[in-house]
């Protein structure tokens, strides 16, 4: 499997350390972190990551306005949730607003290296879109 810059969005600062942990004992760079999703945003814009993993339940923005907010910004943007509830109205709903992956928590490598790689050869939604016939 390929490196990737990883961007990890969770307000637990224990979950950030055991994904870090994970990720980089794999072989990927983790180039930012972020407590919630509005500081999410503003670390994606600066560091610009292959993928973000996104909890869900964070304060002063959720993990479904975090992923809005960054897709407005970059619509080919990739996301593997990462949380300890399985919401999935919540899941179908970031799923439409791009490419998303989910993986439960307490994250273990198998299963995060597998929604990794299915991530990375999805088509972004943009592609989606014009093998659609969109724009």
């Amino acid at each position: 499997m390929s490196s990737y810059r990883i961007l990890i969005v969770d307000d637990s600062m224990f979950s950030r350390m055991n994904l870090r942990s994970i990720l980089e004992a794999n072989g990927h760079k983790v180039v930012g972190e972020a407590p919630d999703g509005v500081e999410a945003v503003n670390v994606y814009k600066a560091t610009k990551p292959d993928l973000v993993t996104m909890d869900l339940n964070m304060p002063q923005a959720s993990g479904v306005e975090a992923i809005r907010n960054i897709s407005a910004v970059d619509p080919n943007a990739r996301f593997i949730i990462v949380s300890a509830v399985d919401q999935r109205l919540v899941w179908d709903e970031c799923a439409s607003m791009g490419v998303c992956e989910y993986v439960s928590k307490p994250v273990q490598w198998p299963k995060l290296k597998s929604a990794i790689a299915h991530l990375m050869s999805a088509g972004t939604g943009k592609e989606k879109e014009k093998e659609k016939g969109g724009k």
